[in-house]
């Protein structure tokens, strides 16, 4: 006997997970690639981006393997005057605005939520990336109800706002009421959980390159140690061997 394949329907729960999806994807990216090009430093992105400073933190970033490939190619195409930031993906804003844009992380620092207080553009990029982690946190049943909701879209409309400007209002307001079919909440679904792992991937090298730091420095620490306690030892036999 032959079963049908199940089949899923959009709700209004669904609609709404698909909703704060397409939020911080396709506004969230477009503020944040406008901050970076209004906080990096002046000149032509091509010319900044082979300034030695910044080229040297983005090369070290290459060689941990927090920067892929892709993400290098854009940086640095073949026609090096062709780059802009509107080929660079989400991942990429994150990394550049935390590393060449001289932004100081809010007091919380940038992996956790910043103080309701604190609304410096610092504040509202780490707030983007608190809620982009916790609207994921929801992927397992792809649904939201309409009080987390309306909880949610507020927060990072606010942030979105703030960093972007009122030009952006219009452009939310439409989305929170947009059509949201199966196929479309699946797209944004399936870009949110590509940002995610992306970031995820970036956090365990950065923590992988911190350990090691610490590793060598502690190596070095009692490197020094050890030649200071020898030259010690070797100053005293001196001492014992004059007298």
């Amino acid at each position: 006997m032959a079963f049908a394949a199940p089949t899923f329907h959009s709700t209004k729960e669904t609609a709404n997970y698909g909703r704060l999806c397409r939020l911080l994807v396709d506004v969230g990216a477009h503020v944040l690639r406008e901050t970076f090009d209004h906080k990096r430093p002046t000149g032509s992105l091509d010319t900044v981006l082979s300034t030695p400073p910044t080229h040297a933190i983005l090369q070290t970033l290459r060689k941990k393997r927090v920067l892929n490939p892709t993400q290098w190619g854009k940086l640095y195409p073949a026609i090096k005057s062709s780059v802009s930031s509107t080929n660079f993906d989400i991942t990429l804003l994150m990394v550049l605005l935390r590393n060449v844009c001289g932004l100081v992380p809010p007091a919380t620092g940038w992996d956790s939520l910043p103080a309701a207080t604190d609304l410096s553009p610092e504040a509202d990029i780490v707030r983007i990336k608190y809620y982009r982690n916790t609207v994921y946190g929801h992927a397992s049943e792809a649904s939201v109800d309409e009080a987390t909701f309306s909880q949610y879209w507020k927060d990072i409309q606010d942030a979105l706002v703030r960093l972007g400007g009122t030009c952006y209002q219009g452009a939310i307001d439409d989305l929170k009421t947009a059509c949201m079919d199966r196929e479309f909440e699946e797209h944004y679904q399936d870009l949110l959980k590509q940002w995610v792992k992306d970031e995820i991937s970036i956090k365990e090298k950065l923590d992988q390159i911190e350990e090691k730091v610490a590793r060598k420095l502690d190596d070095w620490t009692e490197s020094m140690g050890n030649s200071k306690r020898k030259l010690s030892a070797e100053g005293q036999k001196c001492i014992q061997f004059n007298h």
